[in-house]
């Protein structure tokens, strides 16, 4: 009887220990990035510029993605969205989007931190930074 309860035990404190190893499952998750708000020039003149991100996990491999830029020069507003589709594996700690984006998940903070690299050199010179860091924030 002892035998038992020793083993059921043993059992237990395996079992807690080993489902903590991912203390986050993204599948089915939306996250949205913190909103980067810039003063600007393009084409000579000044202006704002607000970027975010939100990532939306499908499942526990596919994500969605939407990129929204908006700039407002001489009291005129304009704005871009665009979305993407992927693929993203992810560790509980650590992942990565299409093989190729790394981003980090903060335990503390509970946040996903993605720092973006600029290709683009217009981009580059409007953003004024490369890379870019985006900390996401968990919507729903």
């Amino acid at each position: 009887m002892k035998k038992n309860i020793f083993v059921a035990l043993a059992a237990a404190v395996v079992l807690l220990f080993s489902s903590c190893s991912k203390d986050i499952d993204l599948a089915g998750t939306t996250w949205k990035s913190n909103t980067i708000n810039k003063t600007v020039t393009m084409y000579g003149m000044s202006g704002t510029l607000a970027f975010d991100m939100t990532i939306n996990f499908t499942d526990a491999t596919n994500y969605t993605g939407t990129q929204t830029a908006t700039v407002t020069i001489s009291g005129q507003t304009f704005s871009d969205s665009d979305s993407d589709s992927g693929t993203y594996t992810f560790d509980g700690e650590n992942g990565m989007f299409d093989g190729e984006q790394p981003f980090t998940y903060n335990k503390k903070d509970k946040t996903i931190t993605v720092v973006l690299t600029i290709d683009d050199a217009e981009a580059q010179e409007i953003l004024g930074s490369d890379p870019i860091t985006l900390t996401f924030t968990q919507q729903k």
